[in-house]
């Protein structure tokens, strides 16, 4: 599965990526495992799926895992309109 990210931050202030796939959202959160020491999740129905680190690296980690491809905020814009409805599923 092919996974892109965009990095951010929570209104408290912690590290976050938000995930999308060409096999869209729902992919994404049945099949990305994570440490819950490490990682929490908020998962919303009309937003890619966040994936919050608890301790420090553990966001490194998951990404390195898991082979999330990090874009910068213009690419991951255009990268999702490319992909359309399709990151929704």
């Amino acid at each position: 599965m092919i996974l892109y990210g965009l990095r951010g931050y929570s209104h408290g202030a912690t590290n976050l990526v938000s995930v999308m796939s060409p096999d869209g959202k729902s992919a994404v959160e049945a099949n990305l495992d994570f440490d819950p020491g490490e990682i929490r999740t908020e998962f919303y129905p009309e937003a890619m799926p966040q994936f919050h680190e608890t301790v420090a690296g553990g966001l490194d980690r998951f990404i390195g895992c898991h082979g999330i491809i990090v874009l910068e905020f213009k690419a991951w814009t255009t990268r999702k309109e490319e992909l359309g409805e399709a990151v929704y599923r």
